[in-house]
């Protein structure tokens, strides 16, 4: 994911470089780089495997909410039960349940946090391989197109044509899919 992070992500200096190249400032390492960008994530959302991952994350989440939905609804229950019967209720039985229903309200609460949890070490577990595969065909498409910087192409604001390539496509053809366009798709989106 670093490896991602460092092709993709855009640092303030190499955005100044960028700068630099479309102001025609002529500094000797403005000139000599080649720059592209990439929409990963567009990239991303289209792999097949992203799909089957998030439809099973998606699953894991609804049953998980329904589970803790159901606890939840006991505990009411339970609540209301004894709201009804606290006013027969010696003192230190009332003591005992209140005490049992506060434990039983902590461990629900503890097992949300749990699961919310797992439920990203899942999703973690299930996408970093993607994430990892797509930078590496960032890396490869670069490389094979002689580029110095790849840039992650949401974040920028203004691009060249002429001096920064777009190698979305190229990153999604490597990976054995078909995306729009980037520039399409953000045209398409802003409307």
């Amino acid at each position: 994911m670093t490896t991602l992070k460092r092709l993709i992500g855009a640092t303030v200096g190499t955005m100044l470089l960028a700068l630099a190249l479309n102001l025609g400032v002529p500094t000797a390492a403005a000139q000599a780089a080649k720059m592209g960008y990439a929409d990963a994530e567009l990239v991303l959302i289209n792999l097949p495997e992203y799909k089957q991952n998030a439809e099973q994350v998606q699953r894991r989440v609804q049953s998980s909410q329904q589970e803790l939905e159901a606890l939840s609804g006991e505990l009411q229950e339970d609540m209301q039960k004894f709201e009804k019967q606290a006013p027969i209720l010696s003192p230190e039985k009332l003591e005992e349940r209140q005490n049992e229903l506060q434990q039983r309200y902590l461990s629900l609460q503890q097992e949300g946090v749990s699961r919310e949890q797992e439920l990203a070490r899942l999703e973690a577990d299930l996408m970093n391989p993607l994430i990892e595969k797509v930078g590496n065909a960032v890396n490869d498409v670069a490389a094979e197109k002689g580029l110095d910087i790849v840039f992650k192409s949401p974040g920028l604001l203004y691009v060249n044509s002429t001096a920064v390539v777009d190698i979305t496509a190229d990153v999604a053809r490597r990976l054995g899919i078909e995306v729009a366009d980037s520039a399409e798709t953000a045209a398409a989106s802003s409307q």
